[in-house]
């Protein structure tokens, strides 16, 4: 048997280059999820069990990854993440997706997602180089809420993500609206009132939509789990 080390080298499907194994998979091309799939989450790791409760939230995009896979991405703490990054306890157990309109749980992406991913991206595919550039801008559509505060949620503020800005390097900026730099409305994407909530003071979290209204109209489950979040 040969003790030579291989020279034989697998090139990413979509930059061209060399795959690193350490590599981290990132976004190449996102598309929004516009029929109501969730995703499921449970407490507990492993299959659920009979009578388990789980958990789903909505799904703002289906995403390809550089590595050729699918996934579902949703607002979670303070980042957009990929579904299948839910695999810990401080966050939750990725346990599929659900179709509430078939009422079906599947363990995967569906098909017609990922084939309009692969169509897309082969037909918008670009030369990569060291540059950063914008890939995609997409409208929210699921009501994510960015959350400001600077005194741990004693007071704070909530604010509708208006986009989500994909680059190509892979990183994903969401975006919300600077009322003093609005010139024309309505505002569309792209325009220059939109700002980085990352980038402004004091952001600290995204909220579902569900959690907002909740807040909003001051429910006590949600001012319960507000609470909680000020003591972590």
């Amino acid at each position: 048997m040969s003790t030579a080390a291989s020279t034989t080298k697998v090139i990413d499907l979509f930059s061209g280059r060399e795959y690193q194994p350490n590599h981290r998979s990132k976004v190449v091309r996102l598309s929004p999820e516009l029929d109501g799939f969730e995703v499921l989450y449970s407490n507990e790791h492993g299959h659920p069990t009979p009578g388990q409760k789980l958990y789903s939230v909505n799904i703002l995009f289906w995403a390809l990854l550089d590595d050729g896979t699918f996934t579902g991405m949703i607002p979670w703490f303070d980042q957009l993440i990929a579904c299948t990054e839910l695999n810990c306890r401080n966050k939750g157990f990725f346990q599929g997706y659900f179709d509430p309109g078939l009422d079906q749980a599947m363990p995967q992406v569906p098909e017609h997602k990922c084939i309009e991913l692969i169509t897309a991206a082969d037909y918008f595919d670009f030369e990569m180089d060291d540059s950063v550039f914008i890939v995609q801008e997409l409208a929210d559509t699921c009501g994510s809420h960015a959350v400001f505060t600077a005194d741990n949620f004693d007071h704070f503020s909530m604010t509708e993500v208006f986009s989500w800005r994909l680059f190509s390097d892979g990183c994903i900026q969401a975006l919300i609206i600077n009322p003093d730099l609005v010139t024309q409305l309505p505002v569309l994407v792209g325009d220059d009132c939109l700002v980085v909530c990352d980038e402004e003071p004091d952001f600290v979290t995204f909220f579902q939509y569900r959690i907002a209204i909740n807040l909003k109209e001051h429910d006590a489950d949600a001012i319960a789990a507000l609470d909680q979040l000020k003591s972590d």
